[in-house]
């Protein structure tokens, strides 16, 4: 562990955490914030640890970089999460619209089946006619 104590211990893990070159935190996680006890945490104490009457400027220091921080991300366009309910509203319209395109199928089916079913009743009548025409025809001769 560090030979650094006190204020010097918690400042050196604030400097670590502005770098993203932490030991302990994962700065790159969606709900990381500066606070007192990620500064603790990465100091390697607990929370609670690091007070605003014992500490007064290291806590405007936490303070002024999280508000940098909110600022930062105010500014930058941000991207388009892809939460669970993000994910499970854009299945959902991907399962309504697949719904729509197999009833327009069903119907188009069923629509060709009655075709066919009347154009081998009309075949069916054609032949008859056809074989009466013929029977007549040899009749006659």
């Amino acid at each position: 562990m560090s030979k650094l104590r006190g204020e010097a211990l918690y400042k050196a893990a604030l400097v670590r955490l502005k770098s993203g070159e932490t030991e302990v935190v994962d700065t790159s996680a969606p709900d990381f914030r500066f606070s007192t006890t990620t500064v603790a945490i990465e100091a390697g104490k607990k929370k609670g640890f690091i007070r605003t009457k014992r500490y007064p400027e290291l806590c405007r220091e936490i303070i002024a970089e999280e508000d940098a921080r909110k600022s930062k991300l105010a500014d930058s366009p941000k991207k388009a999460k892809n939460t669970a309910d993000a994910r499970v509203k854009k299945l959902n319209e991907q399962y309504a619209s697949l719904k729509r395109d197999h009833e327009v199928c069903l119907e188009q089916m069923l629509n060709l089946i009655r075709s066919n079913y009347e154009l081998q009743r009309e075949n069916q009548h054609l032949k008859a006619l056809n074989n009466n025409v013929t029977e007549i025809s040899s009749r006659r001769q």
